[in-house]
């Protein structure tokens, strides 16, 4: 195995305290192992302080808690730490934790891509190390600490993804994974409630940057107008980029037969079957990563071809009886939204384009502008129909009929949107499913699914 040239860590971190405990970790009552530490944390539809009693009864050793729970038997309570935020504890355990591993971590923030960008990364690395990524988008102050707690000597590095809704959350992550290397994908229209301008959600997203260190490494998108600027860095940056000359530039892009292919710098051609021209970006992070890890291009390039899509709802692929459906019903923003509906009019078929959409939540007061810009979009693409379902995507629907798009329709509910779904399409029709994660793109899918074999047995 090659050396990697990245450092271990670019902070220093106090001695572990967990030890062995780590894996006896758990925040759910049902997956204690005997002899565990639970830890009672509040969330918006549980509070695991009702569940302490429950972690005891099924071995517990500890709970760690924020305050006493009721009706707790007496000889439970005298196994209770009481700490001021078990969310916070939780974080400087698992920091703790991260601490005992000289190893290097991979931390991914940005807009949009960050999650595929963090598969594509450990994918491409496990050619020649032992990586441990965080499932799926556990991304938060509590996914991802309990990730860094699963950490073995047998790993070699760590990629994790980190999300945020609002400013200082990103540097919380940073402080608890200690990332040697950052990745920015791109800034994008996306908390917009929150964070108000898209320079607030740079100075968020920067945050991680900040957490590197001298010896550090930021990997960033020399395409976008925020990340290309950016000065005063303590640590070496490289760029990765389409239409700017960087260190890791994709030249002669090829869309065939729904596949993408590209170069760089002319010497090695890579190939993947991921829809999206965007996912070229998601490649040269990969791609960059992995050479600071001393992986040769023939190797990256054998796996970037082998990557496939493992994050569910994120623009992959269902066949129901002939027409398709692009499932991107995970999340939806501007950005994405735009993305999306580019990869469905590149795709190659001889039907019908449709899209589905649900609202983009979180836009705050540019919300009805923003929707009514992609309607404008989808009038002037190769966007066949639209079929829309939220209070906010109305206004979508509406300025795509003003910009004289032909066929359109409003759905009251998830089964509407369904019902008129299996009126209109056909065999090689192709669907694009998308809308922000509370709206539940995904139940129009499971619907039209279940009526449509049910109508056609």
């Amino acid at each position: 195995m090659t050396k990697s040239k990245i450092p271990a860590c670019a902070a220093g971190r106090p001695a572990c305290l967990t030890g062995k405990n780590s894996k006896l970790i758990s925040i759910d009552s049902k997956t204690i192992k005997n002899k565990g530490i639970f830890i009672a944390i509040k969330g918006k539809r549980f509070d695991g302080h009702d569940f302490v009693e429950e972690a005891f009864r099924k071995g517990a050793k500890l709970a760690i808690v924020s305050r006493e729970p009721k009706k707790l038997r007496s000889n439970y309570k005298k196994r209770l730490i009481v700490v001021k935020d078990t969310v916070k504890t939780l974080g400087d355990i698992a920091a703790s934790h991260r601490a005992k591993f000289n190893i290097p971590v991979i931390a991914v923030t940005g807009t949009n891509g960050k999650t595929t960008a963090k598969d594509m990364v450990a994918h491409v690395l496990s050619s020649g190390y032992n990586v441990l990524k965080n499932e799926t988008s556990k991304n938060n102050h509590i996914g991802l600490p309990l990730t860094l707690l699963k950490l073995e000597k047998k790993h070699d590095a760590v990629v994790v993804e980190m999300g945020m809704s609002g400013l200082g959350e990103i540097d919380r992550l940073s402080e608890i994974a200690a990332p040697a290397i950052g990745v920015i994908t791109n800034i994008g229209p996306a908390h917009m409630e929150f964070l108000g301008t898209l320079k607030n959600i740079f100075i968020a997203k920067s945050e991680l940057l900040k957490r590197l260190g001298e010896k550090g490494l930021a990997i960033l998108n020399k395409d976008d107008r925020y990340l290309r600027n950016i000065k005063n860095l303590k640590c070496r940056k490289i760029y990765f980029g389409i239409d700017r000359s960087c260190n890791f530039q994709a030249t002669g892009l090829l869309y065939r037969k729904n596949k993408w292919s590209f170069e760089i710098d002319k010497k090695q051609d890579f190939e993947f079957s991921l829809f999206g021209r965007h996912n070229i970006y998601n490649a040269l992070i990969a791609i960059a990563v992995a050479r600071e890890f001393n992986i040769d291009f023939s190797a990256i390039a054998e796996k970037i071809s082998s990557y496939r899509q493992s994050s569910p709802r994120r623009l992959g692929f269902k066949n129901i009886r002939g027409i398709g459906i692009l499932d991107d019903s995970y999340n939806s923003n501007p950005l994405s939204m735009e993305c999306a509906i580019d990869t469905l009019a590149r795709y190659v078929t001889r039907g019908r384009k449709i899209v589905v959409s649900g609202d983009m939540l979180e836009l705050g007061k540019k919300a009805k502008t923003m929707h009514e810009a992609i309607g404008r979009m989808l009038a002037s693409s190769p966007i066949d129909v639209l079929v829309t379902h939220g209070r906010l995507s109305a206004f979508m629907n509406k300025e795509a009929g003003r910009k004289g798009m032909g066929e359109l329709y409003h759905a009251s509910s998830h089964s509407d949107a369904a019902g008129f779904l299996r009126k209109i399409a056909k065999p090689n029709d192709v669907i694009l499913v998308k809308g922000s994660r509370a709206m539940a793109m995904e139940k129009i899918i499971e619907e039209f699914k279940k009526g449509h074999q049910g109508a056609r047995s």
